[in-house]
């Protein structure tokens, strides 16, 4: 059997009796990173013996593993240096590896840093998408960012403390000033989440000189991204109908006043023309 095992993100009081009692009777728990969770094991008084299972090693380990499993017929534990296993955390290939041998895997729920935040970032959505850490360069987050947009959801990002502050103005520069929380040191003496625009929340971590400490969680409302490609694509949209109905040898007037009268706002219709004139080329004439 293999145990998929939450364990606190910062407060120790989160550890569930079921997760305390599931190490204690496993033959062995597989951990991100040893030293880390011996304190963990050494608070609870528990004695299982630990086995590294990180990002560099995770292929060939749960390989080895399964194997262990089956010829010995012993039961695992897998946990994270903190939160739950297999999410933007090493375990998912052990988990992938263990399913496909036959081996039975279950799930000891409890904290996730990523779901706490969103339960305090005050946004009524009720889709979103988890995205992890994004990437670090600044070319790829951009496009990253950028794929992102135009999605009636909310996106929940993890990031450094080192980079957060460069997530932010990147979010900024490549999709607006958009509503979002960001939080840090969830369920820790210091848990901090400020809630604002992407403007807002920048300055008030600029202005917080405990800033670099922690992981950081944010919570991205993409919904006005939705918003404004909609009316980007309805203005090239009247631009391309206006464009065909002067290729038609009819002039800006009455191209406008025929998509006015077929029920299309004044005001898009007039924005629209303007826009379409500028892009018109100089050696045609005729069309503007």
């Amino acid at each position: 059997m293999l145990y998929v095992v939450a364990t606190p993100i910062g407060n120790l009081g989160d550890m569930s009796p079921r997760a305390i009692k599931t190490l204690e009777e496993v033959d062995l728990i597989a951990a991100e990173d040893t030293r880390h969770s011996i304190k963990l094991l050494n608070h609870f008084d528990i004695h299982t013996p630990l086995t590294s299972l990180h990002e560099h090693n995770e292929q060939s380990k749960s390989q080895s593993l399964v194997r262990k499993m089956i010829e010995e017929g012993i039961n695992i534990a897998l946990i994270s240096d903190a939160g739950t296993p297999a999410i933007s955390d090493p375990g998912a290939l052990f988990v992938k590896a263990a399913t496909q041998a036959g081996i039975e895997t279950l799930t000891i729920p409890g904290p996730s840093a990523a779901i706490a935040a969103l339960s305090i970032s005050g946004f009524n959505q009720p889709s979103f998408t988890f995205y992890g850490f994004l990437p670090r360069d600044s070319k790829s987050l951009r496009e990253k960012l950028k794929s992102m947009g135009g999605k009636d959801e909310l996106a929940i990002i993890h990031e450094s403390p080192f980079r957060v502050k460069k997530l932010l103005q990147t979010i900024l520069e490549s999709l607006g000033d958009l509503p979002l929380s960001l939080s840090c040191d969830l369920s820790k003496l210091h848990e901090l989440t400020i809630r604002g625009t992407v403007s807002r929340v920048l300055e008030a971590f600029k202005a917080n000189d405990k800033a670099e400490k922690g992981e950081y969680v944010v919570v991205v409302d993409l919904s006005e991204t939705k918003k404004d490609m909609e009316a980007a694509r309805e203005d090239i949209a009247l631009e391309a109908r206006l464009l065909s109905i002067l290729l038609q040898g009819r002039d800006m007037q009455q191209a406008m006043k025929e998509l006015i009268n077929d029920g299309e706002r004044k005001n898009a219709v007039y924005a629209a023309s303007l826009h379409l004139k500028s892009l018109l080329r100089d050696d045609c004439p005729h069309l503007s």
